[in-house]
């Protein structure tokens, strides 16, 4: 790569946050015009306006404390991350692929979600309650990781992490 095609990658680059680098020549699909914090959740919960649903802002395991999520994410298999969810209780659940993919920044990589709204998330794999159709015996479930932000599938004994949701009331 000459210098000039490197300086223009670099003007094409944005940081947005620790860890984050967006292409300024891709549409945001997740900006923050998307979102809305929940009234009454003290900053906890976000409304997605274009799909309707309600998402904690911390993964499992973390806290938020007005600013930020702090601690670290807790790691679960498959069939604990779906008896976690549901323990959160208020309707909270483990997402589909479909609704958890809907997360991904697809202009962005080392973070490739919205960090306004869901600050520190894991690099890792998040489940979601979506086994892999084409697994013959239904032991692979999708999941996202967000570091750049695709899905994949692992086996149910895989250790990922977790943020729940549920559908605005």
């Amino acid at each position: 790569m000459n210098k000039l095609s490197y300086l223009a990658l670099l003007v094409c680059m944005v940081s947005v946050a620790k860890g984050q680098t967006c292409n300024l020549n891709i549409v945001r699909t997740t900006p923050d015009s998307r979102y809305e914090l929940v009234v009454g959740s003290g900053g906890s919960e976000v409304l997605d306006k274009q799909t309707g649903l309600i998402w904690q802002r911390c993964s499992l395991g973390q806290s938020w404390n007005g600013t930020v999520c702090t601690g670290t994410a807790s790691i679960h298999t498959w069939t604990d991350a779906l008896a976690k969810a549901k323990e959160v209780g208020n309707g909270y659940r483990l997402p589909n692929i479909k609704e958890l993919s809907s997360l991904a920044e697809k202009a962005c990589v080392g973070s490739a979600i919205n960090n306004s709204y869901f600050p520190n998330t894991a690099s890792i794999g998040y489940w979601s309650s979506s086994p892999d159709a084409g697994s013959n015996n239904y032991n692979y479930v999708w999941n996202v990781e967000f570091h750049y932000g695709s899905s994949h599938y692992n086996t149910k004994n895989y250790e990922g992490v977790v943020r729940v949701v549920r559908v605005a009331q």
